[in-house]
Parts: C-alpha cells; sequence; structure tokens
C-alpha cells in the first residue's frame, strides 16, 4: 500500500499539468451559509454520508463475517473485496457515460438503492459463492451512483465554488469512513455481525430517503 501510495505521487508530480493561468470571474467570493441553502447539495451530503458509513462497515467487517462465520480463506475474502472494488471502478467507465444522458438524480437513487440492498444482503451469504453474487451487486450500486453524484456536485460546486462544494461532499465521505467503523464495531460487540450490516442498510435507506426529500 504504501509503494502504491509512492506511485501516485511520483504520477502526479511527474504527469499532473499545471494551470498556467485562473480564468478571473466576476461571481462572489463563496460561501458555506449560501451552500446551506441548496437542497442539492444537503441532498448530496446525505447521500455520501450514508453511502461511505456503508463502505467503511462493509470494508471493516465482511473480512470478519467470511473468515470467522463461514471459514473462508484470506485468499478468497480478498477476492470478494477485489470484485465489490474493481466492479465499481470499470463499470463507472460506462454510467459515467449514461449519466451525461441521462436523469442524474434517478441515477443517484437506483444506485442508492442497490448499495443499501447489498447490505441487507451480506448476513444471509452462507457461503464464498453467495456472497461474490453478492458484492457484485454493491458494485454496481456504487457504479450506479457516483458518477451522477459528483457530476451533480460539479453542477453545485459552479454555483457556490468548486473547492467548496467539493471540500463538502468529501468531508461527508471522511466523517462516515472514520465514525462508521466505530459505530459497527459497537453494535457487532452488544449485538451480532449481522446487525453491522442490517444498520448501515438502514443508514443507506434513510441517506437515500433525504436525498429524494432535498432534491425534490
Amino acid at each position: 500500500m504504501g509503494g502504491l501510495n509512492l506511485l501516485a505521487f511520483l504520477i502526479a508530480v511527474f504527469y499532473l499539468p499545471e494551470i498556467s493561468h485562473r480564468k478571473k470571474t466576476t461571481s462572489s467570493r463563496p460561501s458555506f451559509k449560501k451552500m446551506r441553502t441548496s437542497g442539492m447539495v444537503k441532498g448530496l451530503f446525505s447521500f455520501r454520508l450514508a453511502f461511505s458509513l456503508g463502505r467503511g462497515s462493509f470494508a471493516a467487517f465482511l473480512s470478519i463475517l467470511a473468515g470467522i462465520y463461514i471459514s473462508l480463506s484470506p485468499a478468497l475474502i480478498g477476492v470478494l473485496l477485489t470484485v465489490n472494488m474493481l466492479l465499481t471502478s470499470l463499470l463507472q467507465v460506462y454510467s459515467g457515460n449514461i449519466a451525461d444522458r441521462f436523469n442524474r438524480r434517478a441515477l443517484v437513487v437506483v444506485g442508492s438503492l442497490i448499495s443499501f440492498t447489498y447490505l441487507a444482503l451480506i448476513p444471509l451469504g452462507n457461503n464464498f459463492w453467495q456472497l461474490l453474487t453478492i458484492c457484485a451487486l454493491g458494485g454496481l450500486g456504487g457504479a450506479i451512483s457516483m458518477p451522477s453524484a459528483s457530476a451533480l456536485t460539479v453542477e453545485e460546486g459552479r454555483k457556490f465554488g468548486m473547492g467548496s462544494t467539493i471540500a463538502v461532499f468529501t468531508m461527508a465521505m471522511s466523517i462516515s469512513m472514520a465514525i462508521g467503523p466505530i459505530v459497527a464495531g459497537a453494535i457487532a460487540d452488544f449485538i451480532n455481525i449481522s446487525s453491522v450490516f442490517y444498520f448501515s442498510a438502514a443508514m443507506g435507506l434513510i441517506g437515500t430517503s433525504l436525498f429524494i426529500w432535498f432534491t425534490k
């Protein structure tokens, strides 16, 4: 992992182009106060918060569920995680094209529905192949929703400032990735590990509902 981060650093140093000049605009100074009045920003924040909480819980506790309760080997657990994340990455090439042609709000909702559904199905997987199918479903959900959500974030960025809007979107992810595994760990300790995924699915449902409500 350290080597991959070093590689990313070197690529950025040598290949990331510099912007020779910035286009001056007459827009007003970015304001987080004004941003809070945007239903789309609030909806995207809710979506990203719930989505990332599910991703954090999935990454932290799938290995425990599959290793201890289903007795899968570390190699097979790695395959499950890889399939989920790789499908999300590869399919975004196609779903991004779809997001440019169809209703982005609807695509975020559809992807979110798939995402919290697969979380709820994980405790029902009794073997490698069932979990592989469920993880692939989760990869599909992320691939559908994330390009559309990112595009909507950019659209709002044109109104409130690109850096500020993306910062809010990223902050939602950071909050969930930091807090999600801690909350999920407490749930696993006091209830059981299956409840972690049901909790994450419930949060996904709430996040999707808030996105629909704020962006109506």
